[in-house]
């Protein structure tokens, strides 16, 4: 029984999607296997305990050990899969400020471009994950500030250098 248990759990694990593993409630039936349902998310945060008490009987030093990889893969892949998500929009926002401060400093001020240009990308990319990003919706906006920004100052150089009598 401890092995079909822990089978069932790796098969759950194995699974590329985020459903729900079931977990019998008799210790020899096989046929009631929808009488405990867990998310992924449950079995990580699940205690040696509580295991025991769904499994009904006291786990080898094996079989905890063997829970444990199981609960830090889970947890490892849930957080591996949200810190990306979070990573795009700060990358961005700092792409932002660098693109904004870069501008006004002589010399630099070409290196300003490509940041606000990636900062922008990033920061839609970012808003597409996620909508309610603030990090990405700053970067956005510092993007399109130092792009007025550059267009303001690219104009006023122009019309200075346009006005300005060599004679």
């Amino acid at each position: 029984m401890r092995k079909f248990i822990i089978v069932i759990l790796l098969n759950a694990f194995l699974a590329s999607s985020l459903k729900a593993a079931t977990i019998p409630s008799q210790k020899d039936s096989l046929v009631s296997v929808n009488a405990f349902s867990f998310t992924m998310k449950d079995i990580a945060g699940m205690k040696l305990k509580d295991m025991g008490k769904i499994t009904g009987k006291k786990l080898s030093l094996k079989e905890k050990i063997a829970f444990k990889i199981l609960q830090w893969k889970i947890k490892k892949r849930v957080t591996h899969e949200g810190t990306d998500k979070r990573d795009k929009g700060k990358t961005a926002m700092i792409l932002g400020i660098i693109g904004i401060s870069s501008l006004w400093i002589p010399y630099l001020g070409i290196a300003s471009i490509p940041c606000t240009i990636l900062a922008l990308v990033f920061g839609y990319q970012a808003k597409k994950i996620n909508p309610d990003d603030s990090k990405a919706r700053t970067a956005i906006i510092l993007g399109w500030i130092t792009v007025g920004l550059y267009v303001l100052i690219t104009a006023l150089v122009i019309a200075i250098l346009a006005a300005w009598s060599w004679g």
